[in-house]
């Protein structure tokens, strides 16, 4: 069994890694509490997307079908990828497992509630959540997550204030109680995965960009200013390789190719001007780095599934109402 025990994280030396941290966009949604006794478990089936656990009281106990185990702390946060069978509770053995549909209620201000207790005292209480996490809507870092990830960030200063938010928060079904719940979980995140990236060996567990710190840097430079000239030389160079090398490495490791990347960043920045701005789609083509309108405008619509005058229009585009 592996406990999470509590750690002094080392200064990062890693810049790169820490602005792709900063760049990432997380929306955790399906929020959901769970309460445990000290023997009871819910069993939770293969879910499509990565979920987080947030350890507000006692010791959570994560079971795995390959027979491992993990103790988390109270002040822990656990990503489990997707695809993943788990068994949450509030022991090692527990003797008690229900299914997820045997302790599940919907409360009213749209929070899930599992109660594994079954009238009894909680010993464990956990906030749960799925989470979409990307870069500028166009590469998430942690597709590729194929173990668990679990770090006792209890030490960080904004996490007990936070944590017993979210515990007062699940208790009192109050207005407002889930956006505030989100956020405060969102931050949590993020001091989790930093924390991740910052103990040593963290990359052996960690996908993609964070096994790989070189090509980290190239990714951070179109993440800090996708508006720039960044040609495949410079980026290659930035990461310490050949352009071909660096190309195929980094399609390998984000899922496209340099300067397709290139240009979904600046999309990415582009509509954000749009929509918080009054400037002129020409002017925000040149600004982004499109040599035309016309050129600008067709990238658009391939991107967004509308053009930039229509999102103008409508404010909002589905997808981006989608992860809000």
């Amino acid at each position: 069994m592996i406990a999470i025990e509590p750690h002094t994280v080392p200064a990062m030396n890693e810049t790169a890694i820490d602005q792709i941290l900063a760049a990432l966009v997380v929306n955790v949604k399906e929020f959901a509490v769970c309460e445990f006794t000290a023997t009871s478990a819910i069993e939770i089936k293969q879910l499509d997307k990565i979920e987080v656990h947030f350890v507000l009281a006692g010791t959570l106990y994560l079971g795995f079908p390959d027979g491992a185990c993990i103790a988390a702390p109270v002040g822990s946060v656990v990503l489990v990828p997707a695809y993943i069978d788990q068994v949450i509770g509030g022991s090692a053995t527990p003797s008690e497992i229900f299914t997820s549909q045997e302790t599940c209620r919907k409360r009213r201000d749209g929070l899930m509630h599992y109660d594994a207790t079954m009238g009894g005292h909680s010993s464990v209480v956990v906030a749960c959540g799925q989470i979409k996490a990307d870069i500028g809507e166009s590469f998430g870092p942690f597709e590729g997550l194929k173990a668990p990830i679990a770090s006792h960030i209890a030490d960080e200063s904004i996490v007990d204030v936070a944590f017993s938010t979210i515990l007062r928060e699940t208790g009192v079904a109050s207005l407002g109680s889930k956006a505030l719940i989100g956020s405060l979980m969102k931050a949590c995140l993020i001091l989790a995965l930093r924390s991740a990236a910052q103990e040593r060996g963290a990359r052996k567990i960690l996908p993609g960009l964070f096994e790989r710190p070189s090509l980290a840097r190239a990714v951070a430079l179109v993440v800090e200013d996708p508006t720039a000239h960044h040609s495949l030389a410079d980026l290659a160079r930035a990461a310490g390789m050949s352009r071909s090398k660096f190309a195929k490495v980094f399609a390998q490791t984000v899922g496209s190719p340099p300067m397709e990347f290139v240009n979904r960043a600046r999309l990415d920045k582009a509509r954000e001007i749009l929509l918080s701005t009054p400037i002129a789609i020409s002017d925000i083509a040149h600004r982004v780095g499109f040599a035309s309108r016309s050129h600008f405008s067709r990238s658009f619509r391939t991107a967004f599934g509308i053009d930039p005058t229509g999102m103008r229009r409508n404010g909002l585009t589905s997808e981006v109402q989608d992860v809000q």
